[in-house]
C-alpha cells in the first residue's frame, strides 16, 4: 500500500520541488565524482621525474598521434561488436525486453516472441541498429575528449618509469620508419581477428572452468555465516529493519527473497 501511494503522490511532490530535486541530484553525483577521483588519486610527480615529463611527452605523441583512438574504437565495432550486434539480431527479440516476462517463464516459442515484438514495437530490429550506430559514435567522441587526459597519464607514467636514456632510446624507435608504424598498428592490433579467434577458441576450457572456480568460492566463503532470511531475523531485527525501510512485514519477506534469487544469479561464476 505504501508503494502505491507513493507512486501516485511522488509526481505531485516533485513538481512543487524541482529545483530541490535537481539539485540534490547534482550534489550526489558530485559526491560519487569526488569519490571516484578521489580513489584515483597520485601524488605529483618527483622532480626528477617531472625533468624527464617533456621528452616522454614527445614519445607519447609519437605513439599516440592524434585520432588513433577514434581508429581503435572503429576497428573494435568492427570486428567485435559488429558480429555480437549481427548474433543479437539474428538470435530475435527478447520477450523481457516487452512485456517483463521471459520466454521460459511463458513458454512461448521464438515465432511467438517474434509476434509479440512486432506488435509492442514493430520498429525494434531498426531501433536496435540504430542503438548501435549511436553507441559507436557516442563512443568515438568520448574518447576524442579523454584522449588528451590520456596522453598526459601515458607521458607521466612513462616519465617515473623510464630513465632518461631509455627514454631517449625509445624516442629513437618511434622515429624510425618501423617505429612509426608499430605506434600507429599496435592499438589496433588488440582487435585484430587472429588475437580474438584465439582467445575465443578458450572460451570453452574458460566455461569448464567455472564450476571448479564456484566450489572454491564457495570453500572460501564455508566459514561465514549465510545471510540472514526473513524467517531467521530476530524479531527486535526485523522490527528495526521495518523502521528502517518502512517495509510491512509481506513487503520486506518478498524483497528479501527477491533479493536472495538475485543474489544467487549474480555469482561471478
Amino acid at each position: 500500500m505504501k508503494r502505491w501511494i507513493f507512486a501516485v503522490t511522488a509526481p505531485i511532490v516533485l513538481i512543487g520541488q524541482p529545483l530541490h530535486a535537481e539539485d540534490e541530484k547534482a550534489k550526489q553525483e558530485a559526491e560519487a565524482l569526488a569519490a571516484l577521483t578521489e580513489a584515483f588519486h597520485v601524488e605529483p610527480l618527483a622532480p626528477e621525474a617531472r625533468a624527464r615529463l617533456p621528452l616522454a611527452t614527445e614519445i607519447i605523441e609519437q605513439i599516440l598521434p592524434d585520432g588513433v583512438m577514434n581508429e581503435l574504437v572503429g576497428s573494435m565495432f568492427d570486428r567485435i561488436l559488429g558480429p555480437v550486434a549481427k548474433m543479437a539480431e539474428l538470435s530475435g527479440p527478447k520477450l523481457a525486453d516487452y512485456v517483463g516476462y521471459s520466454e521460459s517463464d511463458l513458454g512461448l516459442t521464438d515465432e511467438q516472441v517474434a509476434e509479440v515484438a512486432a506488435i509492442v514495437d514493430p520498429a525494434w530490429q531498426v531501433r536496435q541498429r540504430r542503438t548501435l550506430e549511436f553507441t559507436q559514435g557516442a563512443m568515438i567522441d568520448a574518447m576524442a575528449a579523454m584522449e588528451p587526459a590520456m596522453k598526459r597519464g601515458m607521458a607521466e607514467a612513462y616519465a617515473e618509469e623510464f630513465t632518461q636514456a631509455e627514454l631517449a632510446g625509445i624516442k629513437a624507435f618511434f622515429s624510425t620508419e618501423v617505429g612509426t608504424s608499430y605506434a600507429r598498428k599496435s592499438y589496433r592490433l588488440s582487435s585484430n581477428p587472429r588475437i580474438l579467434s584465439a582467445a575465443m577458441s578458450e572460451v570453452p576450457r574458460l566455461i569448464d572452468g567455472f564450476a571448479a572456480m564456484a566450489e572454491g568460492l564457495k570453500e572460501a566463503q564455508a566459514d561465514l555465516p549465510a545471510a540472514k532470511t526473513f524467517d531467521t531475523l530476530h524479531v527486535s531485527e526485523r522490527a528495526r529493519v521495518r523502521e528502517l525501510t518502512g517495509l510491512a512485514d509481506e513487503e520486506l519477506r518478498l524483497g528479501m527473497e527477491t533479493a536472495a534469487e538475485q543474489a544467487a544469479r549474480k555469482s561471478p561464476f
